[in-house]
């Protein structure tokens, strides 16, 4: 059996393990790791949490525009909600002014539940960003903001939105 070639091995210093995507993905991949931890045993996907946090924020709203502040896919966004109806998260109603759209709503049980989530999901996030300093935490945050394009989907709420520069 022969060794490999060590010039045919990636490096540190490959541009394949040095690119923003992929140091994004092994960043991400942490986050999502502390994040499972946080919500064990509440029965929620993480990919949930998004729909959760945003019914938290902003109140009820259509199906679609949920969809479109969290990015999350039509038929990903209906297996989610259909998961946390039956458990009572959240809430569909028909939607007065279409009567072919849904409001989704967080239930007192819902928002109950997420809040006590809260402090864990804190707690996951700082330990994440505990290699940063609180100044660059900022920085990394007003990044992530531009880079992923949330200014421009967040129109509808003027305290939430900023100027892009």
């Amino acid at each position: 059996m022969s060794l490999p070639n060590l010039k045919e091995q990636p490096s540190v210093n490959s541009p394949s393990l040095t690119s923003i995507g992929f140091l994004l993905h092994l960043a991400q991949s942490r986050l999502r790791d502390a994040v499972v931890e946080a919500i064990k045993g509440s029965g929620l996907h993480p990919g949930q949490l998004a729909v959760l946090g945003v019914l938290s924020d902003r109140g009820g709203m259509s199906q679609r525009r949920l969809g479109e502040l969290t990015r999350i896919e039509k038929s990903s966004m209906v297996l989610y909600l259909d998961a946390l109806e039956s458990e009572g998260w959240v809430r569909r109603e028909l939607d007065p002014e279409d009567r072919r759209a849904h409001i989704v709503r967080l239930t007192s049980k819902g928002a109950k539940n997420f809040a006590k989530l809260g402090p864990r999901l804190l707690c996951a996030q700082q330990r994440f960003l505990e290699p940063l300093s609180a100044a660059e935490v900022a920085v990394f945050t007003d990044m992530l903001t531009r880079l992923g394009g949330s200014l421009e989907i967040d129109v509808d709420n003027p305290q939430g939105a900023r100027t892009i520069r």
